[in-house]
């Protein structure tokens, strides 16, 4: 009896310790992907916050080609629109970074928790382009009005969102889970019920064939 018990342990034993490690492999994972994410999530946020300062300093706006035809009154408004834009540019790096870290989140945790991730990068692009209607209007003579195309409180509402989103979808992978919840002993004993309840089905129809 012990040698038939004997490789059948060590079968078990050596099935446990390979789930064990693959949990164990999987959790540290999504652990650095989730830890990542969050932290890209929040500077980018913050640069979208210094991107919308109105603040400007000596030299800023220096990036932007100017028109030939600009008369000094139309560069010094069209530089002040331009803040934004050169805010962003200073901290392209933090939604690069975002980008990268938007594309592992949808490798394990799907496109729905990638797009709340995202939702900065929509930010940018949206003042971006709000930020050249600005200046379009404004280097004309009857320009310099603010157009109802560019929406702060949106913005924020939108983000205050994707912050939510985002920190429920991924904050819990960075807390350490119980031992049930490592091993998905829930998972497996939900499993184990379904297999035992199938062979109990299959061994009654085989008893009422027989």
């Amino acid at each position: 009896m012990l040698i038939i018990l004997l490789p059948i342990t060590t079968i078990c034993v050596a099935v446990a310790g390979f789930y064990v490690w693959h949990r164990q492999l999987i959790r540290k994972r999504h652990f650095e992907v989730a830890d990542a994410a969050l932290a890209a999530f929040s500077r980018a946020q913050a640069a979208l916050i210094y991107a919308r300062n109105p603040a400007s300093f000596v030299g800023e706006c220096a990036s932007r080609e100017r028109d030939v035809t600009e008369l000094p009154a139309q560069s010094k408004l069209l530089d002040r629109l331009f803040i934004p834009v050169e805010h962003l540019r200073q901290n392209h790096e933090a939604f690069a970074e975002l980008e990268r870290a938007a594309f592992a989140v949808e490798v394990h945790f799907g496109h729905h928790v990638a797009r709340q991730v995202r939702e900065p990068l929509r930010a940018y692009n949206h003042i971006v382009v709000s930020t050249a209607l600005q200046m379009e209007l404004g280097f004309r003579p009857e320009g310099g009005h603010k157009a109802d195309y560019d929406d702060p409180n949106r913005l924020s509402d939108e983000m205050y969102k994707a912050k939510v989103a985002v920190e429920t979808a991924l904050r819990p992978h960075l807390e350490a889970p119980t031992l049930e919840q490592f091993l998905l002993l829930t998972e497996l004993r939900a499993s184990a019920r379904r297999v035992i309840a199938f062979l109990v089905s299959m061994g009654r129809r085989l008893c009422a064939l027989s």
